[in-house]
């Protein structure tokens, strides 16, 4: 009796693979978490946090060392610029997003930056609009942040070049800011 019981529990523990209790744990670790962050449960534990939920404008950045370019969130303060950046896989604990890093660049270690303003033909008019979605005009601005080297003994290195590229008109917004900010103009390259 005892081993058709034992036998009987193995192929029916077998039909509820672990993989589904674990992501359920991690669920709930992370509505709890999100709830009460001072939990005992919750010590040591960083709950992922989508691009949407972060504060900031939509752009797409590349920092020094990076091959291409990502979407991530910029967000000025009167101490820093801060971006989001997307990383990892997507997590269906954050509606199949992914989990973000952020990168925090005090104001004081900005040596200067340089601003340009470009039109580039928009490849979504033009599958939408034919040729005439040629005349449709994506109008972005790029800032090019040169920072001072760091030494390497500091937690967080900060890399030595940041670029991000926005919308025109946001971006006029942001370099009127950052001028203001850091007290340096901004060099421009490039107004089209």
């Amino acid at each position: 009796m005892k081993k058709q019981l034992l036998t009987t529990t193995m192929i029916v523990a077998s039909l509820f693979p672990t993989y589904s209790v674990a992501q359920e744990t991690e669920m709930d670790l992370f509505n709890l978490c999100s709830k009460f962050p001072l939990n005992s449960k919750c010590k040591g534990y960083e709950a992922p946090i989508s691009l949407k939920s972060r504060p900031g404008e939509q752009a797409q950045c590349i920092v020094s060392g990076q091959e291409k370019a990502e979407k991530c969130k910029v967000n000025i303060t009167d101490e820093s610029l801060k971006f989001y950046m997307e990383t990892g896989k997507e997590l269906s604990i954050l509606d199949d997003s992914k989990d973000t890093k952020e990168l925090v660049i005090p104001l004081t270690v900005v040596d200067s930056f340089s601003y340009s303003e470009k039109k580039k033909t928009d490849i979504g008019a033009v599958l939408a609009l034919g040729v005439w979605g040629l005349f449709a005009k994506k109008k972005t601005s790029t800032f090019n942040f040169r920072l001072e080297p760091q030494e390497e003994a500091e937690e967080k290195i900060i890399p030595q070049q940041v670029v991000f590229v926005v919308q025109r008109k946001l971006g006029r917004e942001m370099r009127e800011n950052l001028e203001e900010k850091i007290g340096v103009p901004a060099e421009i390259l490039d107004i089209d």
